[in-house]
């Protein structure tokens, strides 16, 4: 024990996780090369502060889950901290979740999508903004600016397009096609059809893995030359171009920070060790010196740190340098890496020319730049911006759940087309039995019709074994399932030596099982073990010879006296049995016995026994298929279900967002702007006073100076007429007066607009409705005042008494806003359209009686009360044109909005009818009429824990007829 804890002190384990098998296994396999000649070089010179490096490997084959596995694997029995490894994002991010639980690094040395900066990862690959942007700009300076996209169908291809369409119409490019295939896809044949077809200047490649091979192959059996119609790829390197054939991809592009071909000291130093170590014929890549040099990467920051210890190794990475094959690189804070960026023309030799270099190493902004604003965007948009390429992998989720879905009602066309063959065959074989047995053709219809007629196996062999006891007039007439069972190796043995040739296989034996038994009653045997007496003693003869028929127990020389004896005992006087052989692989017996005599047995009813076992077998296999064909029906609709309902749940997540994000956005600017207009007004505020009362005191000492020198001297008296002091002393106190309203008038709005904008903070809270409701009105107090075209809008206020009510407040001062909105702009739209004269009354609570809605003026009413014992209601009506039924039934539908393009998104309703039932368990109603006027209702319970101990009922909209 002593000298194996002392071998474990001198290594260090790091795991190898990479693709060895499976559709990338085609792209991985060199990284894990370079990653082990890389530790092998470490160890060579003395290893890591002491210790050899003891590389632990483990295949993710091609499947995230399996990475996710692996990793967890490497982790918590293995032991180690430090994984190199990973090609493809939805790979990275299955690990992701796993480092996190373990604290353990991750050094990834693929290029990637961006839009993602975790601790526990090194990005050594490339950013966009290091290889997709100026590859898009070098594109369009000398190849030309239309585009055709196409990429393997996962998160890194779908995210780079989309960064690569935002460019192109920055620049004035344009966008021919976009096309996506799952990972190993081998037939581009419509795709490059389509190619063809629209000739854009450039093809834009993002395809991973061995589909590659075929593209390129593709590509140029249509005889599309590189100098018409180029292809620029990202991820094609010389691993992938060697096992294409030599002039399959000449004269294409390709973008990395690295080519094999670079004339680099350290380059040339690498690329020979690599040849020497796994062979002239072996290639080296971007991704492979990328593997290489962050075992070197890793190895300087644990011995800066002089620790292995995750935290310290990942502190003291930042800032490490290495000059490498590709030249100097660099880690950056973000844990990904300063490169540079280069664009390779594919050589005839499987090489690269280098026909651009970038002028310096180019920074990794992994956020699209967002990170170099320095604090002045909101950690909100960050936050979106890395939802954004899982919502992409979502996405992507969905369509190959889509296509399951697909292949899934495929298979189901073929079942039923197999089913149909099957009823086709057994018509025919119905056919052939009646030709065959003339005398049995009542029957055989009868049989026929009772088996069509169920697709029940039981219901088929009862029925089978019923009809078959009627027709040949037997005591008794059994169905047997042959099941079968292991047998040991000493049985196999005999039976191998026996050379038996029956059905049963050399590894298995059958036991038998009574499936249905129909028999006259008064030949039941006493106790049900002689019901398989027979059976067991003759099973395996009749499965051997398909047929076996006895017409005399006593006297038959097919059996041995101690058969004939127990048969004999049971009761058994004749024997008719043969087998039932399907083509779903079960495997059964029907035994005919007569007990109360003996019984020969006729070639027409041998014959007809044979033709009904083909028949029960056609039977039994139609019951499967339809069996099948159902289960794979019921799991295409569940399928189907879980879809759509995935779709909803993303439609309304997305709706959320969207106006949770608006509603955050204004929030924090009103917040904002209260915060700074409250910092000058509370100072004018507080002063005012003292103003006022140093005013008063020096216009009391003009006074005095008046009563006691009424003759001052005369430039005390040019200056006095000159400021008019008479009309000074009368205008300052109603000035300063004036000046106090005002700030009275401001300190109201600025504590408006801070009850408006309160975070909810993720939790209910006690508040006073009628404060959420003043502060949205006086938001919109400039909608509510007179306009050119129409008198102010008047607002109704009828409050009851509420109590303080436990809820979101920032969400209910939304729906409020939104209900709100929606009145003003109905009645701006019912102004348009009645005249100017009528609504600009005077005496406008005289022209409420005898008159429609649409004759009075613009009016709002907001009415609350205790609707019920612990709930509360807020009625918010307009005197607008109202609603038809129509646009009722759709009012709180997601993306419904009957405003013109542009004024409306349709989320507002829908988002206030989610936060009224869902949020606070409460309901949302409607009333209009056209004409009419509509009344939003709203009612919620005072405290949540009502609404739970009362049980919660889903909101409803009632809308009137």
């Amino acid at each position: 024990m002593p000298e194996q804890h002392k071998a474990a002190e001198e290594t260090v384990k790091v795991g190898i996780l990479h693709s060895l098998s499976g559709t990338m296994a085609i792209s991985e396999q060199s990284l894990k090369d370079a990653q082990l000649m890389a530790i092998a070089q470490i160890n060579a010179s003395g290893g890591v502060l002491g210790r050899q490096i003891e590389p632990m490997i483990e295949d993710g084959a091609s499947d995230p889950a399996i990475f996710a596995q692996r990793a967890r694997q490497l982790l918590q029995e293995c032991g180690v901290t430090t994984l190199f490894g990973g090609w493809t994002s939805a790979t990275r991010k299955a690990v992701l979740p796993v480092l996190e639980e373990f604290n353990a690094l991750l050094w990834y040395p693929v290029e990637y999508e961006g839009l993602e900066c975790s601790r526990q990862i090194f990005y050594s690959g490339l950013c966009p903004n290091q290889q997709v942007e100026p590859t898009i700009q070098w594109l369009l300076d000398n190849q030309g600016k239309r585009f055709y996209l196409v990429g393997s169908d996962y998160v890194f291809p779908r995210t780079v397009n989309k960064l690569i369409k935002a460019q192109l119409k920055h620049f004035g490019g344009t966008l021919l096609g976009e096309e996506y295939t799952p990972l190993g896809t081998t037939d581009f044949t419509e795709i490059i059809e389509q190619i063809q077809n629209i000739q854009p200047d450039v093809v834009f490649n993002t395809l991973n893995g061995d589909s590659n091979l075929a593209f390129y192959q593709q590509y140029k059996e249509f005889g599309i030359s590189p100098e018409k119609i180029p292809i620029m790829a990202i991820s094609v390197a010389e691993e992938e171009l060697r096992r294409m054939p030599p002039d399959v991809a000449t004269g294409h592009y390709a973008a990395w920070s690295y080519f094999q071909s670079l004339e680099l000291k350290e380059n040339q130093q690498f690329v020979q060790s690599f040849k020497q170590q796994y062979g002239t014929d072996r290639v080296t890549s971007d991704s492979i010196q990328s593997a290489y040099a962050q075992v070197f990467l890793w190895k300087q920051a644990v011995e800066t740190a002089q620790s292995f210890a995750v935290d310290d190794v990942r502190q003291a990475a930042y800032g490490q340098t290495f000059h490498g094959p590709s030249g100097i690189v660099k880690i950056e804070p973000n844990h990904h890496l300063s490169k540079a960026c280069r664009i390779g023309k594919i050589l005839p030799n499987g090489q690269f020319q280098t026909i651009y270099t970038s002028p310096d190493l180019i920074k990794p902004l992994p956020w699209l730049g967002m990170e170099e604003l320095e604090g002045t965007v909101s950690p909100v948009i960050i936050d979106m911006l890395a939802e954004v390429s899982q919502a992409i992998e979502y996405n992507c989720q969905l369509e190959q759940k889509s296509r399951e879905v697909a292949i899934a009602n495929q298979e189901l066309i073929a079942a039923n087309e197999r089913l149909q063959q099957t009823q086709e065959q057994l018509r025919h074989r119905t056919n052939q039995f009646r030709k065959l047995v003339q005398q049995s053709e009542v029957f055989k219809r009868r049989l026929s019709s009772q088996i069509r007629n169920s697709l029940d196996i039981d219901t088929i062999v009862w029925t089978a074994v019923a009809e078959i006891r009627e027709l040949l007039q037997i005591d008794r007439c059994q169905f047997f399932w042959c099941r079968s069972q292991d047998l040991s190796v000493e049985e196999t043995l005999s039976q191998e030596t026996s050379g038996s040739n029956s059905l049963l296989s050399l590894e298995k034996s059958c036991q038998f099982e009574l499936g249905h038994e129909c028999c006259e009653l008064p030949y039941i045997p006493a106790r049900d073990d002689n019901r398989l007496r027979a059976i067991e003693l003759l099973g395996e003869r009749i499965l051997e010879q398909s047929l076996l028929k006895l017409d005399d127990v006593a006297t038959t020389h097919q059996l041995d006296v101690n058969s004939k004896v127990a048969l004999l005992e049971i009761g058994v006087r004749s024997l008719l049995a043969i087998t039932v052989q399907t083509r779903s692989g079960d495997l059964g017996v029907v035994m005919c016995q007569h007990e109360s005599s003996d019984r020969p047995w006729k070639i027409s009813e041998v014959e007809l026994l044979n033709a009904v076992a083909d028949q029960i077998a056609i039977a039994i296999d139609q019951a499967k298929l339809y069996e099948e064909s159902r289960r794979t029906a019921a799991l295409a609709t569940a399928q189907a279900e879980q879809l759509q309902q995935a779709l909803h749940n993303l439609q309304q997540t997305q709706a959320q967002l969207v106006q949770t994000e608006k509603l955050s956005a204004l929030g924090h600017l009103l917040a904002g702007v209260a915060h700074e207009i409250n910092n000058p007004v509370s100072f004018i505020y507080g002063n005012l006073t003292f103003a006022n009362e140093y005013a008063r005191d020096l216009l009391e000492l003009v006074k005095l100076y008046q009563e006691h020198y009424p003759d001052p001297v005369e430039p005390i008296q040019d200056y006095r007429e000159n400021i008019d002091l008479e009309f000074l002393m009368q205008d300052l106190p109603q000035m300063l007066s004036s000046m106090k309203v005002g700030a009275d008038r401001i300190r109201e709005i600025v504590l408006s607009l801070r009850t408006f904008s309160r975070s909810d903070r993720g939790k209910m809270q006690q508040v006073n409705l009628h404060e959420g409701i003043e502060s949205t009105l006086v938001i919109l107090q400039n909608q509510l005042k007179p306009k050119s075209h129409r008198p102010a809008i008047e607002v109704v206020k009828e409050y009851g008494n509420l109590p303080s009510v436990e809820c979101y407040a920032g969400q209910l001062n939304q729906v409020f806003m939104n209900i709100l909105s929606n009145a003003i702009d109905a009645l701006e739209e019912s102004l348009l359209e009645r005249p100017l004269s009528v609504v600009g009354s005077s005496d406008r609570h005289s022209e409420y009686n005898g008159k429609s809605p649409l004759e009075k003026p613009p009016t709002i009413w907001i009415r609350t009360q205790v609707s019920r014992p612990h709930y509360v209601s807020i009625t918010i009506a307009d005197n607008g044109p109202g609603m038809p039924e129509a646009i009722q039934t759709q009012l709180f539908d997601p993306f419904f909005t009957t405003k013109p393009v542009g004024k409306g998104t349709g989320l507002g309703l829908s988002i206030s009818y989610q936060i009224i039932v869902e949020k606070h368990k409460g309901q949302l109603w409607c009333k209009s009429q056209p004409g009419q006027g509509t009344e939003f209702l709203i009612e919620i319970p005072v405290s949540q824990q009502i609404s739970l101990n009362s049980g919660s009922t889903n909101g409803q909209t009632y809308h009137s007829s």
